[in-house]
């Protein structure tokens, strides 16, 4: 899968906006704010549309999927302080760029990050 595809499924699955903005990757995005949420009832939602934007999501190329992200085990974490495009497993699978730093993330660590990957599997895409 290229960097596009990748993009295009953040994009589609969580609306996540990603920009290099003050020097840094950020972006955030989530499940629900998708724009199509706005037309859809919440059946629709519960069965159809989030299990097939989940679904996408988890499939993309993460570079490490946490087992059990409140107990971390070693090597599931990333080696290297930067910045990473991290999905958690909860809050309707929100996606957003998180730091990395000194084996900790800056948000969400040791509670709900279970997927990441590094930002330049996709910055390619802005350069």
């Amino acid at each position: 899968m290229n960097s596009r595809e990748i993009l295009d499924i953040l994009k589609n699955s969580a609306n996540l906006n990603f920009e290099y903005k003050d020097g840094k990757w950020c972006g955030y995005g989530t499940i629900n704010n998708c724009p199509e949420c706005n037309n859809i009832s919440e059946s629709c939602y519960r069965y159809k549309h989030y299990p097939e934007k989940k679904e996408k999501l988890e499939s993309l190329p993460w570079t490490n999927v946490v087992k059990n992200p409140r107990y971390p085990q070693d090597g599931e974490y990333p080696t290297e302080n930067g910045h990473y495009i991290t999905m958690l497993d909860c809050d309707e699978h929100a996606v957003f760029v998180n730091e990395f730093k000194d084996g900790q993330w800056s948000l969400y660590n040791k509670t709900h990050v279970k997927w990441w990957m590094p930002v330049s599997m996709v910055q390619g895409q802005f350069n």
